[in-house]
């Protein structure tokens, strides 16, 4: 493994984002406000969209108190949602849209399919933690994504799915100035939410630490460092550190990196969305290690053609 030090460096998203930004927190805020504190859990939430419901079913990682169906509804993947509902025992209903639309807010895109279910919960922070670290010296290091101040649901929730398509093993989101796991969140996740790990934590900066601790190397973002994203072995167990809309990374977090990357912009914007620098980084990561995977076993195939 490389030596521990390494250049420092945040990645800051785009300033469209700061136009919507009061308007998503309004929205933020009345989803929150909805949640209990109890083991960072709300009693019930609904879970709307065709695809976050039946990864709902699929993954039977949340209670399912019920399904309501807009009448009329023609989505060709209700027979599926169904049919994994009547193999779950849990209650189909339908219901003119207008009570869809009451449950869910008459902006949301509900696709005619809206769950009662258990709210998303947070994983244990220390939990994580561990189960990360036991990743390391395996074929499969750890990747883990930790996000300084998101706040947009949306951003959040496409950080998910990217997440979980690229089979990361997990998030952290600080307790303050973050948007919670909404069902704006769980929308658009597009089922992610139901396979990957969550975990809030105090102290960003402490979680370096921790990270640190456990061989695992923190990798920032930001605009103005010099090595590119492409520049570092992420074959190593890595955490994928991003900043906010607007902000950036923090400065604490920012000092306390092993090391800083940028993703290179040739336009006029100076930076990208953080959702579409999650992505671009992290399928970088995965083809890294895909790269190495595949060289491995034709490795292995030309060392077993020799006997």
């Amino acid at each position: 493994m490389k030596s521990r030090r390494r250049p420092t460096i945040e990645f800051r998203d785009s300033s469209a984002q700061q136009e919507r930004g009061a308007h998503q927190r309004r929205e933020s805020l009345v989803e929150t406000t909805r949640a209990s504190t109890h083991q960072g859990q709300t009693e019930s939430a609904h879970l709307y969209g065709v695809s976050p419901v039946l990864e709902a079913l699929r993954a039977g990682t949340r209670a399912i108190d019920r399904i309501t169906i807009a009448e009329g509804a023609r989505h060709n993947r209700l027979r599926e949602l169904i049919e994994s509902a009547r193999k779950m025992n849990v209650p189909v209903h339908h219901a003119p849209r207008a009570d869809l639309a009451r449950l869910v807010g008459a902006q949301a895109n509900h696709q005619g399919v809206v769950a009662t279910v258990a709210a998303a919960s947070y994983a244990d922070a220390d939990q994580l933690l561990d189960a990360l670290a036991h990743r390391v010296g395996t074929n499969e290091p750890p990747l883990a994504v930790v996000l300084d101040g998101v706040e947009d649901p949306r951003n959040l929730g496409a950080i998910l799915r990217t997440v979980e398509c690229v089979g990361a093993h997990g998030v952290f989101v600080p307790e303050r100035r973050a948007v919670g796991l909404t069902e704006t969140v769980a929308k658009s996740a597009a089922g992610a939410l139901e396979h990957v790990k969550v975990a809030r934590v105090a102290n960003l900066a402490r979680l370096i630490e921790q990270l640190k601790e456990r061989n695992i190397w923190t990798v920032g973002t930001s605009a103005d460092a010099p090595p590119l994203y492409t520049d570092w072995d992420w074959r190593q167990p890595s955490a994928l550190f991003l900043g906010g809309e607007g902000t950036g990374l923090h400065r604490l977090v920012r000092e306390r990196c092993d090391t800083l990357v940028h993703i290179p912009v040739r336009g006029q914007i100076e930076s990208l969305n953080v959702s579409v620098a999650a992505g671009v980084i992290l399928y970088e990561a995965l083809r890294q290690r895909q790269a190495e995977s595949r060289s491995q076993k034709t490795e292995g195939d030309k060392a077993e053609s020799q006997f």
